[in-house]
């Protein structure tokens, strides 16, 4: 997992949205958040820090919930 998303997945941020996350794609799902948040040519540490601020906010966290399920709409569990 990547430095972040494996943290995510740990909280349970994607069983909550139905996104699967596996080795596969998390680094694709790692782009996506940074496409999402604004923050793509970043790295990691940096791709963190506004993910966190996205998080604590339900409507910055609900718009991030819907950019990923969109995304990743193939990997929802069924």
């Amino acid at each position: 997992m990547t430095c972040f998303v494996g943290h995510m997945r740990k909280k349970g941020y994607f069983d909550e949205i139905g996104v699967v996350v596996t080795k596969e794609n998390a680094k694709e799902v790692e782009r996506e958040i940074a496409r999402i948040v604004g923050v793509k040519e970043a790295h990691c540490p940096e791709i963190w820090r506004e993910t966190k601020i996205w998080l604590a906010d339900p409507g910055k966290k609900a718009r991030l919930g819907t950019g990923l399920r969109k995304r990743f709409a193939s990997s929802k569990k069924k």
